[in-house]
């Protein structure tokens, strides 16, 4: 199926095009999580709304809506295509206006952050890949608590399947690394993750779990994925039908929901990666404070995963 997104330009300004027209079908909670999470300030508010403001004279207002945000985005639609010359003159165009912040969002396909960025270390500037976007999306769309329309996850999902298909989420990255309050144990009974039914993954040959503050050190491969499995005993064959025969009977599942299947190695199967040690998170946001290394899925290199001492390495 072609993307809605389709009558854009291509390039640069079809992706930021795109980008943009999602942004302003979202609602307002939506928005500040999405920029938020690119921006890495969970406090990030595009709007700010207070009632009861005590003013400087003696009167007191009912309320105040204010907007304090200015902010630029750059996009690059190619990796290492950054040029100083271009993001100074940005950064001399956010000016000198009374906003209380003023940010130039880069956003690029780079795996990691490139080194012009540090370089010209300006706080007002923040780089975020497509692979964090896509990622953010993933978590607002799977947080139970987030209340999404379904014209805005299904906007949110076409945005990622065009940004699959300009080759925007391809990565060194081939661990899939999942938040697993569950899934967890069921890896170690089962050896199996099992999810909601045609859940989007970008391509991982692995697959690691996140829980209580650490990825825990075991890494399976994935042997096979089914996007759409019904659970109901006797109607598959092979380890696929004996793991949904032994969900289904032991009432772990409930019989005739369809779930997203992924068979993975076992524990002491030499192809599971098993690492010296669980990583410990010590991720912070941009203002300090303790956050989540993932509440739903993100991506790393198995390579970086034998050598990381906490998940802050993972990022370097």
């Amino acid at each position: 199926m072609a993307s809605i997104f389709s009558t854009y330009s291509t390039g640069e300004n079809r992706v930021t095009a795109s980008f943009i027209a999602v942004l302003r079908s979202l609602s307002l909670d939506r928005i500040n999580r999405l920029l938020g999470s690119l921006l890495e300030q969970s406090e990030f508010e595009l709007i700010k709304f207070e009632n009861q403001i005590a003013g400087k004279g003696h009167s007191v207002p009912d309320a105040m809506i204010q907007s304090n945000i200015r902010l630029y985005l750059e996009t690059k639609v190619v990796r290492n295509s950054l040029t100083a010359r271009q993001l100074n003159a940005h950064l001399e165009q956010l000016g000198d206006e009374a906003e209380e912040s003023k940010i130039l969002l880069v956003l690029t396909p780079d795996d990691v952050e490139p080194k012009l960025i540090s370089e010209i270390n300006n706080d007002r500037m923040v780089w975020a890949s497509f692979s964090m976007l896509d990622q953010a999306i993933d978590e607002i769309l799977e947080d139970k608590h987030e209340v999404v329309s379904e014209r805005e996850a299904f906007l949110l999902r076409e945005l990622q399947s065009m940004l699959a298909a300009e080759g925007l989420l391809a990565s060194a990255n081939d661990v899939l690394i999942v938040a697993a309050r569950g899934a967890w144990p069921e890896y170690k009974d089962f050896h199996a993750y099992v999810c909601q039914a045609n859940r989007t993954f970008q391509h991982a040959t692995r697959l690691g779990f996140y829980s209580k503050g650490v990825i825990y050190p075991l890494v399976p491969k994935i042997v096979e994925v089914h996007d759409a499995v019904e659970m109901r005993a006797g109607q598959y064959q092979g380890e696929l039908g004996k793991l949904v025969d032994h969900l289904v009977e032991t009432e772990k599942r409930d019989e005739g929901v369809i779930y997203k299947v992924l068979l993975l190695s076992k524990p002491d199967s030499p192809e599971t990666l098993t690492l010296d040690h669980p990583i410990p998170n010590d991720k912070r946001s941009k203002s300090g404070k303790p956050t989540a290394f993932t509440m739903g899925q993100r991506y790393v290199a198995s390579e970086k995963l034998m050598t990381a001492r906490t998940t802050s390495d993972l990022d370097s």
